[in-house]
């Protein structure tokens, strides 16, 4: 009796084909929600702001706010929650 042993290709082809379903549910129904969130705010939403005026589509405003979030969360890293050590 031989045994046969898979070649790296072969392994990678296997490890290719898991799927996780929940994660890809999830993504679809959060582009589905930020899908509908985009068409539904296509309308121009304006910002007045240190006597400067901006006009721009309400979703991308939303897109902006997002964008600083994501900064400010990542300059800033001791706002976030500590793990605890030990536990």
């Amino acid at each position: 009796m031989s045994k046969q042993h898979s070649t790296p290709s072969e392994q990678h082809q296997e490890t290719e084909r898991k799927v996780n379903v929940p994660k890809l549910v999830l993504a679809g129904l959060l582009l589905a929600i930020a899908l509908i969130f985009i068409f539904s705010n296509l309308d121009k939403a304006s910002l007045h702001f240190i006597g400067a005026s901006l006009t721009m589509p309400g979703w991308v405003w939303f897109l902006l706010l997002l964008a600083v979030g994501v900064i400010i969360g990542s300059l800033f890293p001791w706002l976030r929650p500590r793990k605890q050590k030990g536990n």
